[in-house]
């Protein structure tokens, strides 16, 4: 799988299905800022879909047969499709997120397993917190300045890098065994977050 981030407010979606997982899966879309959204029951038909301007269609809350002839009319029409829960019928899939502000940290399972995206979403909504908002506010118009003084690519990387090591803002990254560890520990106790000195400042 190739991780994106998409801008949904330019792309026209088309949603089909029916029942509480459609709903769900439309106050999802307009979270994300959707502006261009079609909405069909589960009426609606393969050659429907396949001519509806839509770049991409989502489908939620309908039997696979249903889910299987639409999919496959609007894969043919060079249309991308996700199915809600149908692994097999999808182009791509929905991640599990932390934002804050412009950073937005993705997690995906490829559809594996979304209960395991969601733990380590809270999990690593422990660690980032709502003060990361501000931080990559401030952290952007010191990139910005760097570049309206005219710094090369190679020096802002070089002088971020020294920005976010004096700030202190992040910490030496924990082992695969104790982020298990720590991540089966959270499973029991949400409120369980990692925590790290100033001491343990890092250059990332």
């Amino acid at each position: 799988m190739f991780p994106i981030a998409l801008d949904l407010s330019k792309i026209n979606i088309l949603l089909i299905g029916k029942g509480e997982v459609f709903r769900r899966r439309y106050n999802q879309l307009m979270e994300y800022g959707v502006e261009h959204i079609s909405l069909f029951g589960d009426d609606v038909s393969g050659s429907q879909v396949a001519a509806h301007d839509a770049r991409m269609v989502m489908i939620a809350g309908l039997p696979y047969e249903k889910a299987k002839i639409i999919s496959d009319s609007a894969r043919l029409a060079g249309k991308l499709v996700n199915v809600e829960d149908m692994n097999d019928l999808c182009d791509f899939y929905f991640t599990a997120n932390v934002n804050r502000g412009d950073l937005l940290i993705a997690v995906s399972t490829s559809g594996a397993s979304p209960t395991l995206s969601r733990k380590i979403r809270d999990y690593i909504a422990g660690i980032f917190g709502a003060e990361w908002t501000q931080r990559t506010k401030e952290i952007a118009e010191f990139r910005t300045n760097l570049k309206e003084q005219g710094k090369t690519i190679p020096q802002v990387l070089e002088a971020s890098d020294i920005f976010l090591k004096e700030k202190g803002w992040l910490c030496h990254p924990v082992d695969g065994e104790a982020v298990a560890q720590d991540l089966a520990q959270f499973a029991l106790d949400p409120v369980q977050q990692l925590c790290c000195s100033q001491d343990d400042k890092v250059e990332v």
